[in-house]
């Protein structure tokens, strides 16, 4: 089962904070004067205008860190894949012995995958029982994998990959694992700030052409 978690984030009152900043330097004449710019915002729910608006450098100073089980390695791929500046650290093959962990692939229900995996399974460890180094043995693991991911990012940063990752071209897999990040953002930080956080098709048109998948988002 694929479960999300927010670790950390500073989707709060930030982007108000810093666009008062740039508007009010003639009332900032030390650092107290500042600070409680600060606190005056910190704790105000920014406006959707605000939070619409393309300016990146606000968005690059609201950071917001998310953590992933159960997930297979295709999917951590395919979540990195044209991530731009996000950084991720996932489970390592190379460190890691998965003989000493149970359920470690996903099949779908498919009698035919589960076979195939409990044969590599059985390769795998034997190779570690006969002192295979795990970084080496980690080439027989396929990509169902289950791997626990740690992604941070700014708002930019997580708005490109909503719109990018959510969409219908993605694997269904790849499809839940946003949708559910995007739902504990909502949740725990605001609905204002998953108003970007949608696929293309939904804000300007897919710009996909003819790999469009031809099916409009619906949340």
């Amino acid at each position: 089962m694929i479960e999300v978690r927010i670790l950390n984030h500073n989707f709060n009152g930030m982007p108000l904070f810093l666009a008062k900043l740039t508007q009010r330097g003639e009332k900032i004449s030390n650092m107290n004067d500042l600070l409680q710019l600060y606190h005056d915002c910190i704790h105000k729910v920014p406006s959707n205008a605000l939070l619409s608006l393309p300016h990146s450098t606000i968005k690059r100073m609201c950071h917001l860190t998310v953590a992933i089980t159960g997930l297979s390695t295709k999917c951590v791929s395919q979540l990195r894949t044209h991530a731009k500046r996000a950084t991720f650290m996932s489970t390592s093959t190379q460190y890691s012995a998965f003989d000493k962990r149970k359920d470690n692939f996903d099949d779908f229900g498919n009698k035919y995958m589960r076979e195939a995996y409990n044969i590599v399974e059985e390769a795998y460890r034997k190779c570690l029982e006969n002192g295979v180094d795990k970084d080496i043995a980690s080439y027989l693991l396929p990509q169902a994998l289950k791997k626990s991911l740690v992604i941070d990012a700014n708002l930019a940063d997580w708005e490109y990959m909503m719109q990018t990752r959510l969409c219908y071209r993605n694997s269904l897999e790849t499809q839940e694992v946003m949708r559910k990040i995007r739902q504990e953002i909502s949740h725990y930080c605001g609905r204002e700030w998953v108003i970007n956080m949608v696929p293309n098709c939904m804000l300007q048109g897919c710009q996909e052409g003819k790999f469009s998948c031809g099916r409009k988002f619906e949340l």
